[in-house]
C-alpha cells in the first residue's frame, strides 16, 4: 500500500540500495548485537577511535588511552535495551532509575499537540534541562508546543544503537546549553557488516494494546576495511488502549474527600476515603441538573451541609433523579462538584473512549551511516535519517462539555449569545415531564413560583459525547543529516569538523472540533410562526447579538446555516446539527537546527610529559542556529472553536557562537598508592543573540587511582540553559484580570510586606491614591524577550571498585542546583512583588508601567497602571535542587558452556526541591518521595546462557510514593505537616515488576525468543490510570506476552 506514496518510493529506493550493499560480496556479520542474554561491562563506556585505538568517552572531547571518566556515566548496551518486550526505546529509558516519567507514551496525551511524544527527564528537573545527543552531537527538537527544545526518542533508530550513555550533572562546558541535569548520548554502530532482520510482536492476555516491530539493517565494509556504510529501515506500531477496554479501568475507583473541606487533620478518620465504582455528581453524558435543598431532602454531608438534588436526562428526554450512595462534601456555592455517588445511574467518566490510556502510534524510520578513510588525516563521515511518526490522541470529554458558564462569557461572547449555554424552560425540546420536574425542584430549593417563567434559565452540565469524538492526529517528520571529516594530523594531534542540520515538521489534523459560536446559536431553539423548531436568530437576528470577532458577515453565515440542537439526553443531537457544529481543523509547526562544530585535540607527548604522561587537550568552536514556527487554522486562532487558540508563532531565530577548550593533566602514574592521578578542566564562552548575552561555563574534574582496583572520581560543573524560543517569543495576547487589586491603593497598602509603602511612595504614589478595579485590568501574556540564562552548579563524587576481574561497582553522589530558573508568574503576583521586595528596582517592576502625574494616554488616572502594559510571563526567579546517590554493579563471567551476567542500577534520591514562591525565595516545595519522584528505584538484570539457550530476568523496584504533597505529612523548614491524616495510607505502596525472556540460537546467526513483561500483572494502585504526570511511573498495560526473531545473513 505504500509503494505509490512518496514515503513508499523513498523506502523502496533505500531497500534497493540495501540489497546492492548486501549482494556486492559475501556478507559476514562481524559486528552484530551482543549474544542474547549478555550484558557488557558499563563502567568504561567508550568508542575506540578508528585510527589510534584511543577512546573518547561521553562527557569529554579528548581521546583517552584507558577510557576512564571523571563524571558518572551509566551505560546501557544495545543488548539490555532489547531484553524486554518494549519496542519503544524511549519507554525503556523512562523506566531507568534516575529518570522521571514526565513524558512517556502513557501520559503524553495530557497536553494539546503532544500525543505520542516520548521525552527524557533526568532527575525530574524538566525535559528542557536534559540534553539529548546522537554520537555526541545535538539532535533537532521534536516538540513545538511544549518547549521547542526536547528531542522525541522515537526519532532515534533502535537497531543502530550500540549503547546509550547517561551522564549525570551539568555538561555545558563540553556540549553547551541545556545540559543542566545531564546528557543522554545515543552512540550508534559505525562498523556493522552483514544483513540483520528482526521482528517482534506483543499482545496482552486481554488481546489489546498490541505492539509490533520490524527492522532491516544492512552494512558493508569496503576498501579493505577503511570504509563502512550501513542502512537501517524500521517500522513500529503501538495500538491504542482505552479505560473502557478493561474492567479494572472501566470502573472509576479512587479517593473522595468525605469529612473535611480543608485544614490540618491530625486525628480521627482520614479526610479522603477510597471507594469503588464512583459515579460523578458533576456532569453526565445526557445532561445533569442540580438544585439546592433548604431541607436537606437529598441528604447531608459529614459537616451537616445539604447535598444538592441531582437529576439526569435520559435518552428519551425524561428527567430522573440520580441514584446511588452519596459520598463526599456538599457544595458551598451551588455547584455539585466535590460530591460523588457510589453506584447508581450516573456516569463514571470512562465510558466509550473518554479516557485513553495509550495513544496509537506508528513509526517509520530510514537511516544511513557511513565513513571512508581516504587517509589517516582525512576520514569523511555521514549520518542521515528520516523518521515519520503518526500519533492519534483523543480528548476526554468528546468534542466539548458545558457546565453553564464554560462557553459563553468565558470564550469572550457577550449577551445575549453568551446566555444560551443555559437552556430556558420554554425550550421546545424540553419534555413536559422534565419541565415540571425542574420547576418542582426549583420551588423545593426555595425559589418563588411567581418568579419562574418560560424565560427562566437553568444550568445543564453535560459531556457532549453524542457529537462523537475529538481526535488529534499528528504526523511528525524529522530529517537529519550530519556531514563532516575527522582525522589524525600526527600521532599526537587530531581534529574533527562537522555540520549538523535537522528539520522537524509537524502537521496536526483535528477531527470533531466544535464551533462554539454555532453551538450557542443552536442552543437557542425556538418555534417559528409555523410551529417548526428553528434557531432563535433565524426568527430575529437581534437574538444573536454580535460576532465573537465583530465579523458581521461570518455571523450572518452562521445564522443562515443554523440547525437547532436537542441537548436533553444522550443521542438526541441530529446528524444535521452535528454537521453544522463540527469541523476538521489543522495546525502546523516547524523547527530547524543548524549546528557547526570544529575541534582540534591532541597531547604533548612529542615534546613534553608530566609525571603521569602527556598533557591532553582540545579547543574548538561552535555555531548554532535554530528557528521555529507554529500556526493554526484561522478559525481556531480567532477563538471560534472548542480548542485552545494559540496565536501564530514566528519568532526570530535563535543563534549562538561559542568557543570551548578542555585540558587533562596526568600528574602521577604507576607509583605506590598512585597508579593514576589526573585532574582536568573545561570552559566554554557563549554569545547568544538576544537577552541571554554572553555566558561562561566551566568544570573541574579529577580521578585518583591508588591501586588498580579502586578509582575515585569527582567533578564540579557550572552549566547554563539559555531561554528557548517559546519562552522568549511566544506571541503576546490580550487577557483580563478580574478582581485585580492595586497594591499601592490605600485599602491594600498595609497588606503586603514592610517595604510596600516606601516602594509605592518612591514610585510616585500620590497622597490618598486608592484606585479600585470595578472591572478587569487588561494585561498581556506571552513570551518574555528579556529572559536571562538559567545557571546550575553541580557536584559529583564517586568511587569505582573492581575487586575481581569480572565485577565492577561504582557509587556516585550528585548535587545539582539550578538558579535563575525560568518560571511563569501571574499578573497580580508581578505587581505585588514589585513593591514588596526590598529592592525597588527588581525585575518585577519592569513588567508594567504606571501613568504619570497627568494621567495615561488611555485616559488612566494619575499613577494608575496603564491598561495593557502589564506583561504576565516567565521570569528568572525560581530555583531547583536535586541530590542523590547512584549505584551501578556489573558482573559478567563465563563458566565453560555456562555464562552469567548481572547488571544492577540503583538511584537513591536524597532531595528534590523547588523554590518557586516569589513572595518568599527561601520557601521550599519538596518533591522527594512524591509520586513520580520516589526515594529509591532499582533495576536489576540477570542473564544466563547455556550453549544455544539463553534466559533473561529483570526486576524493577520502586519505593513507596506519597499520594499527596510532601508537606501534608512531613515537617518542612519548621512548618508542621499541613494534613497528616489526608489519606488512610498516605503512600502508594512499593511496587516491583518482573520480566522474563527465554530464547534459543536456532543457528549461529538466528535467534528466536519469547518473553513476558510484568509477569505478575501489577496494576496502578488505588484506582490510578497511570496517565498522570507522576502516576505514569506505574505500568498501566499490565502483563504482556511477546515473541520475536533475529536473523543475520
Amino acid at each position: 500500500m505504500l509503494v505509490g506514496t512518496p514515503r513508499g518510493r523513498a523506502l523502496l529506493a533505500l531497500s534497493a540500495s540495501l540489497f546492492a550493499i548486501v549482494t556486492a560480496s559475501s556478507a559476514v556479520a562481524q559486528d552484530t548485537a551482543p549474544t542474547p542474554g549478555s550484558v557488557p561491562p558499563t563502567t568504561q563506556p567508550a568508542t575506540a577511535d578508528d585510527t589510534t585505538g584511543e577512546i573518547v568517552v561521553t562527557g569529554s572531547r579528548i581521546r583517552n588511552p584507558n577510557g576512564a571518566s571523571a563524571v558518572p556515566i551509566n551505560s546501557i548496551s544495545a543488548a539490555e535495551l532489547l531484553q524486554t518486550g518494549t519496542t519503544n526505546i524511549g519507554e525503556v529509558l523512562n523506566k531507568l532509575p534516575g529518570t522521571a516519567n514526565t513524558f512517556s507514551q502513557a501520559n503524553s496525551t495530557r497536553f494539546l499537540g503532544t500525543a505520542g511524544l516520548n521525552l527524557i527527564d533526568l532527575y525530574g528537573l524538566g525535559t528542557q534541562r536534559t540534553l539529548v545527543l546522537v554520537n555526541g552531537r545535538r539532535h533537532v527538537a521534536s516538540d513545538v508546543l511544549n518547549n521547542a527544545v526536547s528531542t522525541d526518542i522515537n526519532t532515534i533508530p533502535s537497531d543502530l544503537i550500540e549503547r546509550v550513555d547517561i551522564v549525570t550533572g551539568g555538561s555545558s562546558a563540553i556540549y553547551g546549553s541545556d545540559a543542566i541535569a545531564g546528557v543522554v548520548n545515543f552512540v550508534l554502530k559505525d562498523h556493522f557488516e552483514g544483513l540483520q532482520v528482526r521482528g517482534q510482536g506483543n499482545i496482552t492476555p486481554h488481546g489489546d494494546a498490541g505492539s509490533y516491530y520490524g527492522s532491516l539493517l544492512a552494512g558493508k565494509n569496503f576498501a579493505d576495511g577503511r570504509g563502512n556504510i550501513a542502512i537501517d529501515l524500521e517500522y513500529a506500531r503501538q495500538n491504542s488502549l482505552y479505560a473502557s477496554d478493561r474492567s479494572n479501568y472501566a470502573s472509576s475507583n479512587g479517593f473522595v474527600l468525605v469529612n473535611s473541606a480543608g485544614g490540618a487533620n491530625t486525628s480521627g478518620p482520614a479526610n479522603n476515603q477510597f471507594f469503588n465504582d464512583r459515579r460523578t455528581g458533576t456532569i453526565s453524558d445526557g445532561g445533569l441538573v442540580a438544585f439546592g435543598s433548604t431541607t436537606g431532602a437529598c441528604g447531608r454531608d459529614s459537616q451537616g451541609r445539604a447535598f444538592t438534588c441531582n437529576y439526569l436526562f435520559q435518552p428519551d428526554g425524561s428527567l430522573v433523579q440520580q441514584t446511588g450512595t452519596r459520598v463526599g462534601l456538599a457544595p458551598t456555592a451551588g455547584s455539585p462538584s466535590g460530591s460523588s455517588f457510589i453506584g447508581g445511574n450516573g456516569n463514571t467518566g470512562r465510558e466509550n473512549t473518554l479516557v485513553q490510556l495509550y495513544p496509537e502510534l506508528d513509526r517509520y524510520s530510514a537511516n544511513l551511516i557511513g565513513h571512508f578513510e581516504v587517509s589517516k588525516a582525512f576520514i569523511p563521515f555521514v549520518e542521515a535519517s528520516f523518521v515519520r511518526t503518526n500519533s492519534v490522541g483523543q480528548g476526554s470529554s468528546g468534542p466539548a462539555f458545558i457546565t453553564g458558564s464554560t462557553i459563553g462569557s468565558a470564550f469572550g461572547y457577550s449577551a445575549p449569545l453568551s446566555t444560551y449555554e443555559r437552556p430556558n424552560l420554554d425550550n421546545p425540546y424540553l419534555s413536559t415531564q422534565a419541565r415540571a420536574q425542574i420547576i418542582s425542584a426549583l420551588v423545593a430549593g426555595g425559589a418563588n413560583p411567581a418568579n419562574i417563567t418560560g424565560a427562566t434559565r437553568f444550568t445543564l452540565r453535560r459531556n457532549l459525547t453524542d457529537l462523537g469524538t475529538r481526535t488529534e492526529s499528528a504526523t511528525r517528520d524529522t530529517y537529519r543529516i550530519v556531514g563532516g571529516v575527522r582525522g589524525d594530523l600526527s600521532s599526537h594531534l587530531n581534529y574533527e569538523v562537522s555540520a549538523n542540520y535537522g528539520e522537524f515538521i509537524e502537521n496536526t489534523r483535528l477531527e470533531g472540533v466544535m464551533n462554539t459560536q454555532r453551538f450557542l446559536l443552536a442552543m437557542d431553539a425556538q418555534r417559528n410562526a409555523s410551529g417548526q423548531i428553528v434557531c432563535g436568530s433565524q426568527i430575529s437576528a437581534a437574538r444573536a447579538g454580535t460576532d465573537l470577532n465583530g465579523d458581521a458577515a461570518n455571523l450572518a453565515r452562521d445564522i443562515a446555516a443554523c440547525v437547532p440542537i436537542n441537548p436533553f439526553g444522550n443521542g438526541n443531537i441530529s446528524q444535521a446539527a452535528k454537521s453544522y457544529l463540527l469541523n476538521s481543523i489543522s495546525a502546523s509547526g516547524k523547527l530547524t537546527q543548524l549546528d557547526i562544530v570544529g575541534t582540534i585535540a591532541g597531547d604533548t607527548g612529542a615534546f613534553f610529559n608530566l609525571p603521569g604522561g602527556p598533557i591532553r587537550g582540545s579547543v574548538g568552536g561552535e555555531y548554532r542556529r535554530e528557528t521555529a514556527r507554529y500556526a493554526q487554522d484561522a478559525g481556531v486562532a480567532n477563538g471560534y472553536y472548542f480548542y485552545n487558540a494559540i496565536p501564530a508563532f514566528t519568532p526570530t531565530s535563535f543563534e549562538v557562537k561559542e568557543a570551548f577548550a578542555e585540558v587533562q593533566l596526568p600528574l602521577l602514574r604507576d607509583l605506590p598508592f598512585a597508579k593514576e592521578l589526573t585532574v582536568g578542566s573545561a570552559a566554554r564562552v557563549s554569545n547568544y543573540k538576544g537577552s541571554a548575552g554572553t555566558t561562561w561555563t566551566y568544570n573541574a574534574t579529577g580521578t585518583y587511582k591508588p591501586i588498580d582496583q579502586i578509582t575515585f572520581r569527582g567533578s564540579y560543573n557550572i552549566a547554563v540553559r539559555a531561554p528557548n524560543l517559546a519562552e522568549l517569543y511566544t506571541p503576546q495576547g490580550q487577557n483580563f484580570a478580574p478582581g485585580f487589586i492595586d497594591p499601592c491603593a490605600a485599602d491594600h497598602i498595609a497588606e503586603g510586606s514592610a517595604n510596600r509603602a516606601a516602594n509605592c511612595a518612591a514610585a510616585g504614589r500620590p497622597a490618598g491614591y486608592n484606585y479600585a478595579y470595578n472591572q478587569s485590568l487588561v494585561y498581556r501574556s506571552g513570551g518574555n524577550p528579556d529572559l536571562k540564562a538559567e545557571e546550575s552548579r553541580s557536584i559529583t563524587a564517586g568511587v569505582v571498585l573492581q575487586p575481581v576481574r569480572d565485577l565492577v561497582l561504582s557509587v556516585d553522589y550528585y548535587d545539582i542546583k539550578v538558579d535563575n530558573v525560568i518560571q511563569s508568574v501571574d499578573g497580580q503576583t508581578i505587581v505585588d512583588q514589585c513593591y514588596d521586595l526590598s529592592n525597588p528596582n527588581n525585575q518585577f517592576c519592569g513588567q508594567f508601567k504606571r501613568a504619570g502625574a497627568t494621567g495615561g494616554s488611555g485616559g488612566e488616572e494619575p499613577f494608575r497602571i496603564i491598561e495593557g502594559s502589564l506583561l504576565a510571563s516567565s521570569l528568572n526567579y525560581a530555583k531547583l535542587q536535586a541530590r542523590g546517590i547512584n549505584t551501578d554493579v556489573t558482573y559478567r563471567h563465563k563458566f565453560g558452556d555456562f555464562g552469567a551476567t548481572v547488571h544492577v542500577v540503583w538511584s537513591h534520591s536524597i532531595l528534590n526541591d523547588a523554590f518557586t514562591d516569589p513572595t518568599d525565595p527561601t520557601y521550599i516545595t519538596r518533591y522527594n518521595t512524591t509520586v513520580g519522584i520516589p526515594k529509591d528505584r532499582v533495576n536489576a538484570s540477570f542473564g544466563f546462557t547455556y550453549n544455544k539457550l539463553f534466559m533473561n530476568y529483570q526486576v524493577r523496584y520502586i519505593s513507596p510514593q506519597l499520594i499527596g504533597d510532601y508537606e501534608t505529612v512531613n515537617t518542612v523548614q519548621g512548618r508542621a505537616p499541613t494534613n497528616p491524616n489526608q489519606y488512610p495510607n498516605n503512600y502508594y505502596p512499593a511496587v516491583d515488576y518482573h520480566d522474563f525472556r527465554l530464547g534459543v540460537n536456532v543457528t549461529p546467526k538466528s535467534t528466536f525468543y519469547v518473553g513476558i513483561d510484568n509477569a505478575f500483572d501489577r496494576q496502578p494502585p488505588y484506582g490510578s490510570t497511570g496517565i498522570g504526570g507522576g502516576t505514569a511511573i506505574f505500568d498501566n498495560i499490565g502483563r504482556r506476552l511477546y515473541a520475536g526473531v533475529t536473523a543475520n545473513f
